[in-house]
């Protein structure tokens, strides 16, 4: 078998194509989908995005035979620290199923956060928790649900070929009987209301304000979340305006407390009809006592009960995720999703 050769380039330099044409082939995409992760990945990587004021990135193609196998990005995120040190992020993995490409391409991104100082790699992960991040490990055989990583099932096995451990977990939580899961959570939503807290959708005629108040929110209601670091308003308001487009502003709900501040979100994405999936859920530290996100919830499950739906999915949650709790035991866990680290030698 021939030697792997290794091409990569900065987000300063010429982008080689290969790097955002690779993943249609290897994973299935269709023309669709193609467009859609080439368009994103294009975006992430260009140099006039915020995440370089402060972090950079290099980004590396495998060719087998001149023919590309593999790809992967490094990142160096300079508020990504952890007790060891300073941790290099790698992402945007694509890769045939051959160890021998998967482990140069770990190697070459090692070389080059060993150069920077850093300790250790932690991935998939696009630069931060904001863009694309976690394999999926179980669960296959459902069918996704909007902004859910999905990638060929033999992908975490090529990371632990590389080295890789998995050191977080996450969990989709599947719910049938709505009801009765009402009936655990309205206690909360009508002790909110009697304290003149009250829900809204997001107001597109108030897109500044609203958007600013949602940055605000989740910068603190995150920050001590495993893997969090800041993100400028620009990055954050692009992603936000992408969900709009995607889901609508019905989709997206605010907690206003009796000052009309918001200090609650809930975001929600209706796919398929019949099945609400909870995709973020936020409230601003000091409002927890009441059981806010509990009624944030509460006022979800209302809607989809309102709307004929019969099925609410919590989804991506870490292991000490609140709604973790709130289910009495009566929630299906149905995907999981892995994050991986290894050191640098």
């Amino acid at each position: 078998m021939s030697e792997i050769r290794i091409v990569s380039f900065s987000q300063k330099e010429e982008p080689v194509d290969d790097f955002f044409t690779v993943p249609q082939r290897i994973e299935g995409l269709t023309d669709g989908q193609a467009k859609a992760e080439q368009a994103g990945t294009r975006a992430l990587l260009v140099p006039t995005n915020t995440y370089f004021r402060t972090g950079d990135s290099r980004a590396f193609v495998a060719y087998r035979d001149d023919r590309p196998v593999g790809r992967l990005c490094a990142f160096h995120n300079k508020e990504t620290v952890d007790l060891l040190g300073p941790i290099g992020l790698v992402g945007l993995f694509t890769c045939e199923d051959d160890r021998t490409a998967a482990r140069t391409l770990v190697d070459a991104a090692a070389d080059w956060c060993k150069a920077l100082g850093l300790k250790s790699l932690r991935g998939p992960m696009a630069g931060d928790i904001w863009h694309r991040w976690r394999f999926m490990t179980d669960g296959f055989d459902t069918p996704p649900f909007p902004g859910e990583p999905r990638q060929p099932k033999y992908y975490p096995e090529l990371f632990i070929a590389c080295g890789f451990n998995r050191v977080r977990t996450f969990s989709t939580k599947r719910i049938t009987d709505i009801e009765a899961q009402m009936a655990r959570l309205k206690t909360s939503r009508d002790l909110n209301r009697k304290r003149g807290y009250t829900f809204r959708n997001f107001d597109t005629s108030n897109w500044q304000e609203d958007i600013e108040s949602l940055h605000e929110l989740c910068q603190h209601s995150f920050a001590s979340n495993w893997g969090v670091t800041p993100i400028a308003f620009e990055e954050f308001s692009d992603i936000y305006n992408r969900w709009l487009t995607r889901v609508g502003p019905g989709q997206i709900l605010l907690a206003l407390d009796p000052e009309k501040k918001v200090v609650g979100l809930g975001l929600a994405v209706a796919a398929p009809s019949d099945t609400l999936n909870i995709r973020t859920l936020a409230v601003l530290p000091g409002q927890h006592g009441y059981g806010l996100g509990r009624a944030i919830v509460a006022e979800l499950y209302q809607r989809a009960l309102d709307a004929g739906q019969t099925v609410v999915q919590h989804c991506l949650m870490g292991p000490d995720a609140p709604p973790q709790r709130w289910d009495g035991g009566q929630a299906q866990v149905t995907r999981e999703y892995a994050m991986f680290e290894r050191g640098i030698e």
